[in-house]
C-alpha cells in the first residue's frame, strides 16, 4: 500500500521535473501575455508629460464639489427605496 502511494506521488513529480509546465492550474498559458487595452492606455498616460493646465475649469470643479458636499448634508428620505420601484 505504501509503495503504491509513493509511486502515485513520485511519477507525476518525475514527469514534471524535466521541464516546468507551460500552463497554470486553470489550463491558461502562464507565459508572457499581451497587455490589455486598459494597461496600454495607462502606460501611455504614465509616459506622457503632465498637463499644462487642468482639464476642467476651476469654476466647474468648485461647483461640483459644492453640490457633492450639499448632497451629504441632506438626510436620506425614508421612502428612498420606494421611489425607484414601480408597483404593479
Amino acid at each position: 500500500m505504501k509503495a503504491l502511494l509513493t509511486l502515485l506521488i513520485l511519477v507525476p513529480l518525475a514527469a514534471t521535473a524535466e521541464q516546468p509546465p507551460a500552463h497554470g492550474l486553470s489550463g491558461d498559458i502562464a507565459a508572457d501575455r499581451l497587455p490589455t487595452a486598459t494597461e496600454r492606455a495607462l502606460e501611455q498616460q504614465r509616459r506622457s508629460p503632465p498637463a499644462a493646465h487642468s482639464e476642467i475649469s476651476n469654476g466647474v470643479y468648485v461647483d461640483s464639489q459644492r453640490r457633492l458636499s450639499d448632497s451629504f448634508r441632506r438626510p436620506i428620505p425614508d421612502s428612498f427605496g420606494n421611489q425607484t420601484r414601480k408597483e404593479n
